[in-house]
Parts: C-alpha cells; sequence; structure tokens
C-alpha cells in the first residue's frame, strides 16, 4: 500500500496513516486503501481489535487541501472522495462489529477529527491539537463531526466549536468526551498497547452486539430499544464466551475469551 501502514500483530490489526510529510492528510488514495483495509479486518476473523493511528507527529490533519482544489477547478472525482470517506470509512468503523482504538498525537482537524469521534476508544497525547476546522475553508461540517459532536457535548458547545473553527487541546477534547483519555505524550504508545490488552481479553460476541447497542441508543425509543437489547443478551448467551465467563465466574478464574 502506498498511503496506510497495514500489520497484524498477533490478533491487532494496526492501521497508520502514512503521509506524515502532510500529517497524514487524507487524499483519495488513503481513503481507498483504508476502506480496502477495513472491509478486510471485518472479514479476517483472527482479527479481534483494530488500532488507528498515524505516522510521523500527527493522527491526521483532515483532508488533503490539494485534493478539494483540484475539485474545485473540475478535476477528479469528488463524489467518489466523499462517498467513499463517509460511508465506506466512518460509516464502516461504526458497523464493524469489532472495537477499534484511536492513538491520537499531534493535530486531529476537520475529517482526523471525524476519523477520531468515530473510534470506540481514544487515547490522546497531552500535547494533541484538536479543531472542526471546516468553517474556515467555507465549508459546512461533514465526516459525521456534526453528528457525533451534539452526542458527545451538547448543541451549544457543537455550534462554538464548529462556528469558530477554533483550535482545542486535549484536555477539552477529554471534557467534551470526544477522547477516552489523554496521557501524557511519552506515555501514550504504553496505554494503547494497554487499552488493547485489555479488550483482546473480552468476549467477541459480546463487545460486537455493545457497538450495535450504542450506535442506535439516541434513535430508539424506550421500548424498543430494551427489547433490542434483550434480543442481543439472549443470542450471547448461544455463544462459547458466554459458558466460559459463566463457568470461570463459578471456578473462581480468569475467564479466557476466543
Amino acid at each position: 500500500m502506498e498511503f496506510l501502514k497495514f500489520e497484524k500483530r498477533g490478533r491487532v490489526a494496526v492501521l497508520t496513516l502514512n503521509r506524515p510529510e502532510v500529517h497524514n492528510a487524507l487524499n483519495i488514495g488513503l481513503i481507498r486503501e483504508l476502506s480496502e483495509v477495513l472491509e478486510a479486518c471485518e472479514m479476517d476473523d483472527d482479527v479481534k481489535v483494530i488500532l488507528l493511528r498515524g505516522a510521523g507527529k500527527s493522527f491526521c490533519s483532515g483532508a488533503d487541501l490539494k485534493d478539494f482544489f483540484e475539485f474545485s477547478c473540475g478535476r477528479g472525482n469528488p463524489l467518489e472522495f466523499a462517498l467513499k470517506l463517509h460511508i465506506s470509512v466512518l460509516k464502516k468503523m461504526r458497523e464493524i462489529p469489532k472495537p477499534i482504538v484511536g492513538e491520537l498525537k499531534g493535530y486531529s482537524i476537520g475529517a482526523g477529527l471525524g476519523l477520531a469521534l468515530a473510534t470506540d476508544y481514544a487515547i490522546a497525547s497531552k500535547s494533541a491539537v484538536f479543531s472542526c476546522g471546516f468553517v474556515l475553508i467555507g465549508l459546512s461540517p461533514d465526516t459525521g463531526t456534526s453528528f457525533f459532536i451534539p452526542r458527545s457535548a451538547n448543541f451549544k458547545r457543537a455550534f462554538e466549536l464548529m462556528a469558530s473553527g477554533r483550535r482545542f487541546s486535549a484536555k477539552e477534547a477529554l471534557e467534551y468526551g470526544f477522547v477516552t483519555e489523554v496521557v501524557d505524550d511519552a506515555m501514550l504508545e504504553r496505554r494503547v498497547e494497554e487499552v488493547i490488552e485489555l479488550l483482546l481479553n473480552r468476549p467477541r460476541t459480546a463487545i460486537a452486539n455493545l457497538k450495535k447497542l450504542l450506535n442506535v441508543s439516541h434513535s430508539n425509543k424506550l421500548d424498543e430499544h430494551l427489547g433490542f437489547e434483550l434480543s442481543l443478551a439472549l443470542l450471547s448467551t448461544l455463544s462459547t464466551d458466554f459458558a466460559e465467563g459463566v463457568k470461570a465466574v463459578l471456578e473462581k478464574r480468569e475467564p479466557e475469551f476466543s
């Protein structure tokens, strides 16, 4: 792959955005490769956890403005860019039945912030910098930011962040609910490894069902959600992980989930 590093470390798929010279800005090539690899990770039963990170100093500085300039001149395929990013990447990240951990450092701006928000567990370094950014180039919010931000913070904060386009710190991102935790820069990779190890020791079916439940928790009515929750719980009882979990508790030992 030209713009994305993909490696498997045991049951962990490591996806590294690999355009460090532009802080991993998203061009169409990177988006295509990210889409392809996410699809492969979904189909690969050996993959249990996905790590999304950036090479060099940053996670992702957003869409590559050189591509946007080409689009404004009538060159390239803006529809492919938009659909691949929104459907084949962001929607896939939320629907894939495997936890995605985000390792955030440097810049997470615009579409980069959208990618960070779409992860399941986001760990940011203290020096990380965030921004919606879209309004600063005359663009309305995209890459799921107008969906995720009001659900994590509130409408007033969402408007302020997206209308101003201002940069905000990792501490603020934590306060707004955009990241799960913030750690010292030197501790980032170690903490990511610890979280991945925790998720590897969790039952596969239960985690997949958890993502399904969270995805619809804001749109379902209570009765509807309780029914969906119960149906998934009952299906979970048919898994080998459920049998192992119950047996482990009765035997007073740690479970060994698949």
